[in-house]
């Protein structure tokens, strides 16, 4: 049950909210359980220590660079989505923030290697009031855990443009081996070492419950859908200072 203060901040939310659409009703609904979750919350007592990059992993990227088979992840040009089914609809947001990059060596023994890291208080759901409480300790606790890094373990190709990307996904303190699945766009990996811009199709489904994130279990599905749209650039000769500021936000520890 919603208490008279989470009810009364309810209604100065939506007092002014005129519900054209069923997008607004969508946010309504999913603001409303939010806040009766984050009413009976309970502080997570866990002790999580987020996975870090390796040395075999830079020092694999940095290879590909000097093989000019490195790419660097651009912003501006590439998205990171995710989506989550509820009684209130799917909910759908995405991250602004995020960079990384894709060493892609066709002819090497593991065929490459990918670190991205999301800066987590970029998160968007074009909804300010839902934005805030998931970056809220009863979520995502952004302030706690800043950064949302991936760093692959192995890479296999399943055809010309396909392939199967597995690694070590941190998030909300909590590292998960995950596994995507990768489409190359335009471009076939015989020839993406002749190509000085790679566009990448990944995407995966995971349970947030194993990532410490378990309130709204009736409410909000477990399974949350991740994707990502990629454009990356070749770049050639880069520093290992350079690599660590491509892959990190806060340096590394």
């Amino acid at each position: 049950m919603i208490t008279r203060v989470n009810a009364a901040v309810f209604g100065v939310l939506t007092r002014g909210i005129y519900m054209k659409t069923a997008k607004h009703v969508t946010a309504l609904l999913l603001m409303t359980t939010l806040l009766i979750s984050v009413n009976t919350a309970h502080a997570d007592a866990r002790q999580q220590f987020p996975f870090k990059i390796g040395h075999s992993v830079l020092a694999s990227m940095l290879e590909a660079s000097r093989d000019d088979s490195f790419y660097q992840i651009q912003t501006k040009t590439s998205e990171v989505w995710f989506s989550v089914d509820s009684i209130a609809g799917t909910a759908k947001g995405k991250f602004i923030d995020f960079k990384g990059g894709i060493a892609l060596q066709p002819d090497a023994a593991n065929n490459g290697q990918v670190v991205f890291v999301i800066k987590s208080d970029s998160i968007s759901t074009s909804n300010i009031a839902i934005d805030k409480v998931v970056r809220s300790k009863s979520y995502m606790d952004v302030k706690r855990y800043p950064e949302i890094l991936f760093v692959s373990s192995n890479f296999s190709w399943l055809s010309e443009t396909r392939g199967l990307l597995k690694g070590k996904l941190t998030l909300h303190g909590v590292t998960q081996a995950v596994a995507f699945k990768v489409e190359l766009s335009g471009i076939r990996k015989s020839k993406s070492r002749d190509s000085e811009t790679i566009l990448v199709k990944i995407a995966t489904s995971i349970s947030r419950s194993k990532f410490g994130m378990k309130l709204m279990k009736k409410a909000v599905n477990d399974r949350v859908e991740l994707g990502m749209t990629i454009r990356a650039k070749k770049q050639s000769g880069i520093t290992k200072d350079q690599l660590v500021a491509i892959s990190s936000y806060s340096g590394f520890r």
